[in-house]
């Protein structure tokens, strides 16, 4: 209540309240509501903690069906998440909480968010796009292709999401979307930016296409596969749907490859009139581009010919050399070393994953401080159990009492936290006071609260009953998992001295850290499961041992790198001073961020990696370089452009997550995937890579060969523009 006047008309709304949710209640998937007017006569006292002590304020509690569909429950929170802001209005305002509730309303938030930003940022990506490849009639067919990418995918997903299938979490669909724009731009951009260069070769529509697909094409293919084998890793994690995203993802990286595929040759195919008029480049209307000299100096020379390089070729025709090849990966690892080892040493939290918004944070927040007591109404539960009847003895109070005496110890909380049936309070020395049999059996003569309480904690058979803290902070914080660990040791210590009683402990993060053990035992097995998937399709493919050593050698530190940068951002809040929402220190990383982001960022270095390292092989298969130095040089000239523009595109699609501030786990898992690709695209593609394969020379092929200088009987000159090579003689 708002008015410092008057507060009269709590019941009033609580009835509102009920009244919307009374069809939820018909139905059983809402259990009960409980507020300080459930508590007449004898257990009117129980009443003043449902209102703090200004009386200006009340908690009501909604305790939903466990057993009910996961739908129907989301359901009825989202009724009362409705009802709370029709609510909200003259001197009373009305906020839902709870971790149901906050997802569903960080959701909302989030997805309005994002789509916005997905409108404006895919402008940009056109615009983009069409500048890159030099017509604005190539530019719709990526338009064309993202939109059927993300048809099929959300006609193939929510199928089984609603048949059951699979638990679709909130944050999956964000991700697959964000994925199906990338990717239908960026396999469109890597088909169209070879139709263009071919064209510019002088080929006409038909030949440039089917040049498109037997060359990007491939790549394309290549580099999906492995794309999709890396995101379908997550499938072995199944904790907080980072199954459902290795499934779901693997079908969006499957529908963009094969839509690709398809339509990219066959919409050029199908409109030829259309497409043959398309420019070269997109802005001739607006200036004339000329060649400076500079362009048309070589950078190089070789057996081949003259390389004319763009400023890609320029930097990677001294790394391609001593003592170049050698400087720069020591400078990069050097850079890269500190990032890499704050990781080791991350504190990894626990939440996160639901979101929520600036409301439900608000409640939250107050209903703590207004009602320690109540701990968002969600309190660690110990479950005592004995023999049929053994509730009704001294034996099991004695018990219970040693097993609440040893959850006081393990976990600090004060003793006036504890609930049960065999417990009075706190003595005079802050320790928690136990209840007799005998004076038990004389309250449960009278119908009082003992009795009432009884009842709440004990069950028919008298065999069990439980016993509840409540902690004295957020029961979705972090705070929690260290609790769930103090009782389980509690319990366990228990249950050595006390062999005639089984104790069990349970609390919602139970989940969480039991999935964060689980996902730790098999993160390093199933990453080297997928590497050495990856590697050997790689290998295989371009018939080359060696390659995965290459590979192993620039990726592993980088992508280490760049997790210990978001260890920086949202641990040590080195970008706070942005003021930047979803940039700012959280207290640690997310547990499930490292894990996620890994697999895909394993994916996409190798995806721009193979983009590089094919049009090496090609130009070297070929014989139209004839030393690994020209073909280095060429590839990362020709391709410079290309992956650039690739990972920008990639940047803007992703670039939602970090919009909206709603979803902690958003945030950094949007942060830690821009950071990672900006650093392939501008570091490792750029500066390691023609670094390495200079290094390795003719083991970049073993134990196959490539044409070289000594075996061609006359050489042939190669003369290359900004774009790539053609043979002229």
């Amino acid at each position: 209540c708002t008015s410092s006047t008057s507060c009269v008309g709590f019941q009033g709304v609580i009835l509102k309240l009920e009244d919307k949710l009374q069809p939820y209640r018909q139905t059983g998937v809402l259990y009960s509501t409980t507020s300080p007017f459930n508590f007449t006569g004898p257990l009117a006292p129980l009443q003043s903690g449902y209102y703090n002590a200004s009386a200006n304020a009340m908690v009501l509690g909604l305790q939903f069906f466990a057993g009910a569909p996961e739908d129907e429950v989301n359901t009825a929170v989202q009724t009362a998440l409705d009802a709370a802001v029709e609510l909200t209005s003259g001197d009373f305002k009305v906020f839902v909480t709870g971790r149901t509730a906050a997802r569903l309303a960080g959701t909302a938030e989030a997805g309005k968010l994002i789509g916005m930003t997905d409108g404006i940022g895919t402008c940009f990506i056109v615009v983009f796009f069409a500048w890159q490849v030099g017509s604005w009639r190539l530019a719709l067919i990526p338009v064309v292709n993202t939109i059927i990418c993300l048809v099929l995918c959300l006609g193939l997903i929510y199928p089984l999401s609603s048949s059951k299938a699979i638990i679709l979490p909130s944050y999956v669909p964000n991700v697959c979307l964000f994925l199906s724009i990338a990717l239908s731009v960026d396999y469109s951009f890597f088909h169209l930016s070879r139709f263009q260069e071919v064209r510019v070769q002088g080929k006409d529509l038909v030949g440039a296409c089917e040049e498109m697909v037997r060359t990007a094409g491939r790549v394309v293919l290549v580099s999906g596969v492995v794309l999709l084998f890396t995101w379908l890793a997550l499938a072995a994690f199944p904790v907080f749907g980072t199954n459902t995203l290795g499934y779901c993802s693997s079908i969006a990286i499957f529908v963009c490859i094969t839509v690709n595929l398809i339509m990219n040759p066959a919409m050029v195919l199908l409109f030829p009139g259309f497409f043959e008029k398309s420019a070269i480049d997109a802005c001739r209307c607006c200036k004339r581009r000329r060649a400076s000299p500079e362009r048309e100096e070589p950078l190089m020379d070789s057996t081949s010919g003259p390389v004319k390089m763009n400023c890609y070729g320029k930097v990677a025709s001294y790394i391609v050399r001593a003592p170049g090849m050698y400087i720069v990966p020591i400078v990069i690892y050097a850079l890269l070393l500190p990032c890499a080892i704050r990781i080791f040493t991350a504190d990894l939290v626990v939440g996160g994953t639901a979101g929520g918004t600036a409301d439900t944070d608000e409640a939250t927040t107050a209903i703590l401080a207004d009602f320690p007591g109540s701990n968002s109404g969600v309190p660690l539960t110990v479950m005592l159990s004995g023999d049929v009847g053994a509730v009704k003895g001294q034996d099991f109070f004695a018990a219970g009492c040693s097993l609440a005496k040893a959850v006081r110890a393990k976990t600090g909380i004060d003793a006036g936290s504890f609930r049960g049936v065999m417990l009075q309070g706190a003595t005079n020395e802050g320790e928690v006071n136990c209840l007799q049999w005998s004076d038990a059996e004389a309250s449960l003569q009278q119908a009082g609260l003992y009795d009432w309480a009884w009842g709440q904690s004990v069950n028919s058979g008298n065999s069990s009953t439980l016993l509840t803290v409540t902690p004295p902070f957020d029961a979705f914080s972090d705070k929690a998992k260290g609790l769930v660990d103090q009782a389980r040791e509690a319990v366990d210590e228990f249950s050595k001295l006390n062999t005639g009683f089984a104790a069990v402990s349970y609390h919602p993060m139970s989940i969480e850290v039991d999935a964060e053990e689980l996902t730790a035992g098999r993160f390093v097995w199933v990453v080297v499961g997928t590497v050495i998937v990856v590697f050997a399709v790689i290998a295989a493919r371009y018939r080359a041992a060696l390659i995965p050593i290459k590979l192993f050698f620039t990726i592993a530190l980088p992508i280490i790198a760049v997790e210990g940068m978001s260890v920086y951002v949202f641990q040590d809040g080195i970008l706070n001073w942005t003021g930047i929402p979803s940039l700012q220190s959280s207290g640690g990383l997310v547990w499930i961020n490292p894990v996620a982001t890994t697999f895909m960022l394993i994916g996409f270095a190798l995806d721009y990696d193979i983009f590089l390292f094919s049009r090496i092989y090609s130009d070297r298969k070929s014989g139209a370089f004839l030393d690994d130095e020209a073909a280095i040089v060429n590839a990362v000239a020709a391709t410079g452009p290309v992956i650039t523009t690739a990972g920008v595109i990639m940047c803007l699609s992703f670039s939602g997550m970090i919009v909206q501030h709603t979803n902690p786990f958003l945030s950094q898992l949007g942060f830690t995937m821009i950071f990672g690709i900006l650093v392939d695209t501008f570091v490792v593609r750029t500066l390691l890579v023609p670094a390495f394969l200079s290094m390795a020379g003719r083991f970049n092929w073993w134990p196959g060969s490539m044409p070289s200088k000594e075996g061609s009987e006359q050489p042939r000159a190669v003369q290359m523009t900004e774009g790539g090579g053609q043979l002229v003689a």
